[in-house]
């Protein structure tokens, strides 16, 4: 059997938890978020590939080294401060990429979001095989669809969001966007553009999901998120208007409504203070703040403790097709969702999750669950059977991922990599 090629491949970046997991060291437990990006770098360099990072940042990084990655992999580029230097950013991105791809003679360049468009295009014109990983571009459908098609709606999208705009059209070897509810595969028709430059891949994500589903002891009290607590809520992800925490906070609102003293933990950043301001508000229009608790960003793993020991963890979202909602099925947790819809493909009511419409509904539904060890069992152990029948493990999806550049920049033909998963 001829063994495989390696090489060299140049990833262009900006600050993310994904980032801030490999320059420290490479331990997956301390990654935090964007696994989407960790595990496909991770893959390649197991591969025996070697990767540098240009990373976009004003921070003052340092790089824990690695089996597979050393200080010589890591390259910074700091933004240009002022309005003047935006605008002149981009140029200097291209050219800073273009003097890599010179002296260091990469075999393949992969940006990581649409700010890396004019590394990935100086590469093109280069000749050198080149992709972009695109992730949420589901507020620019949003805003576009209501639009009359023509050049206002044109304008809107180069104005507001250039790079997503200018990353669909320039020629690369594909553009990979993830497949849950980013909208990125309409784009297209909403903007009216043709695919004819590049391959594209719309690609659910992946998470790790165990073989055997969490032994978790529903008898315990009180050592809350170790171990599990009937009166503990979960749920993780940003602080951020798409997330509406807000409605996370009304549900326990209206459990304390109802005489059940329960607490909620928000695991996640705070990138919206519109968010976390609407959220506080209703906090204190219930009188719950001693039973709201603001946990900040976490690694995965902890993220994974604080669901699985809960006695549900909330998806209230806009959308939840996301990272959060397959990772905490594979844990064996209660998933208690709203109806929109969104994962309608997975689940059940009253069979592998809880399905509500109203916060006053999910607060009923989750005081009357407290009680019924049964129901909860059996929930759980059809959320952790749902995942291994359903999901995409780390293995199939990034391990695909990682297998389509390799094969692109060898040049082999790519036909038989699925246009939709």
């Amino acid at each position: 059997m001829r063994k495989e090629k390696t090489m060299r491949i140049l990833y262009i970046a900006f600050d993310n938890p994904a980032v801030d997991t490999i320059l420290g060291g490479m331990n997956d437990e301390t990654l935090a978020g964007l696994p989407a990006f960790y595990y496909p770098f991770k893959m390649l360099l197991e591969k025996g590939n070697t990767i540098d990072m240009l990373l976009v940042s004003d921070l003052n990084h340092e790089v824990v080294e690695s089996e597979h990655f050393k200080k010589d992999n890591f390259i910074q580029l700091r933004p240009i401060p002022g309005k003047m230097g935006t605008l002149i950013f981009p140029f200097y991105l291209a050219r800073e990429t273009r003097k890599l791809l010179k002296s260091r003679h990469y075999d393949f360049v992969y940006g990581m979001a649409e700010g890396s468009h004019m590394g990935v295009r100086a590469a093109a014109k280069m000749g050198i095989p080149c992709a972009l990983r695109q992730f949420g571009t589901q507020e620019m459908a949003n805003v576009l669809e209501p639009m009359k098609k023509g050049l206002r709606r044109w304008l809107k999208s180069l104005k507001d969001y250039t790079y997503i705009t200018l990353s669909m059209i320039s020629k690369k070897s594909f553009l990979l966007a993830t497949n849950d509810g980013s909208r990125a595969d309409e784009l297209y028709d909403i903007l009216g553009v043709k695919r004819k430059k590049f391959d594209f891949y719309f690609w659910r994500s992946a998470v790790m999901i165990p073989k055997e589903q969490p032994i978790v002891n529903l008898d315990t009290s009180g050592n809350y998120p170790d171990e599990y607590d009937s009166l503990s809520l979960s749920m993780v992800g940003r602080i951020a208007d798409v997330k509406r925490q807000d409605r996370a906070a009304k549900i326990l609102g209206e459990v304390h409504k109802r005489g059940v003293k329960m607490h909620l933990y928000l695991i996640g950043d705070v990138s919206s203070q519109e968010m976390l301001d609407a959220t506080k508000k209703v906090i204190e229009e219930y009188g719950i703040e001693d039973y709201v608790h603001f946990v900040g960003g976490q690694p995965q793993s902890v993220c994974r403790r604080y669901a699985r020991n809960s006695l549900a963890t909330l998806l209230v979202s806009e959308w939840n097709r996301v990272n959060i909602f397959y990772e905490v099925m594979g844990e064996g947790s209660v998933v208690l969702t709203n109806n929109n819809h969104s994962i309608d493909e997975f689940i059940e009511d009253n069979e592998n999750c809880i399905v509500y419409d109203t916060e006053a509904e999910a607060a009923e539904r989750l005081v009357a669950l407290m009680e019924d060890k049964e129901k909860i069992e059996k929930i759980r152990a059809n959320a952790h059977k749902t995942a291994i029948d359903k999901f995409m493990t780390l293995e199939r999806r990034f391990g695909m991922e990682a297998q389509l550049v390799m094969d692109t920049a060898e040049g082999k033909d790519t036909k038989a990599y699925p246009d939709i998963i």
